[in-house]
């Protein structure tokens, strides 16, 4: 497994390109980040390049919810334009949501008129057409999202629903991103879905409760955690996608420490 930073909270002074530079400089080799048409994407590029950093992950879509059939087109224009970057900056993983979410991270439609069945087959469906739209070096990860603090009125907030969608699809390059601090939030058994589920997730991320800073500043006991997706033979990215508690160089350090501990 490789560690990846979600440099979108950190360094709130610094432009991305300023930010990979910092998380290069700690050692960190991967960064991931939320939507792209706010950020200038030849610079993050370019900052890439001359870090020796690369791109693992970032919003397939900030436009158009799958819950709605109605808003789908929007979805895949959406999602076909990110495409694009994604094979620009060479990053391989797309994450996607059930529900559109403004820059405040808020959901802009819950759709309550829709009923519940009837979402989760807009949702399938819409997930289909995302594969069918993306090529093969793309993968799609969906991602449930905690509606008790962060996203109330969010779809997908568990992950069996999240894991029935997946297989009911049975496609190879669509997984679930398993955020633990969404998941946890939520009263889910961490331990348990790591257990059950490693072989349908196809990402995940971290962050501390209460308050998303990073790992060492909440309740969570993330040795055992991360020890425990290591021993069950996941080999894909683990995202510290959070807000640090106080100075953002010394919550990598401490991220660093954890990692170095749980891997050797």
């Amino acid at each position: 497994m490789e560690p990846v930073i979600c440099f979108e909270m950190l360094y709130p002074e610094l432009e991305p390109a300023r930010k990979i530079a910092k998380i290069s400089e700690t050692g960190f080799r991967r960064v991931e980040f939320w939507g792209w048409r706010d950020k200038d994407v030849t610079a993050i590029r370019n900052a890439c390049l001359e870090n020796r950093v690369g791109i693992s992950n970032f919003s397939g879509h900030r436009k158009g919810s799958p819950v709605s059939a109605a808003t789908h087109e929007t979805f895949l224009a959406d999602l076909r334009d990110s495409v694009a970057v994604a094979l620009d900056l060479g990053c391989s993983t797309l994450m996607l949501l059930t529900n559109e979410l403004d820059e405040e991270g808020r959901v802009v439609d819950c759709f309550d008129g829709i009923e519940p069945d009837e979402k989760c087959r807009n949702a399938r469906r819409a997930l289909e057409r995302a594969l069918e739209e993306t090529p093969e070096g793309i993968n799609l990860v969906l991602e449930p999202l905690n509606t008790r603090i962060d996203h109330p009125g969010y779809y997908l907030s568990e992950m069996a629903t999240a894991v029935s969608l997946i297989e009911e699809i049975g496609h190879p390059r669509l997984k679930v991103l398993a955020d633990l601090y969404h998941l946890g939030v939520m009263g889910e058994n961490i331990a348990g879905i790591i257990d059950r589920y490693i072989d349908l997730i196809g990402y995940i991320h971290v962050a501390d409760i209460p308050g998303r800073h990073e790992p060492g500043t909440g309740t969570m006991d993330w040795r055992s955690i991360l020890s425990l997706v290591k021993e069950k033979g996941y080999a894909g990215c683990v995202g510290f996608e959070y807000a640090p508690l106080g100075d953002s160089e010394q919550s990598l350090v401490r991220i660093r420490e954890l990692w170095n501990e749980v891997t050797g």
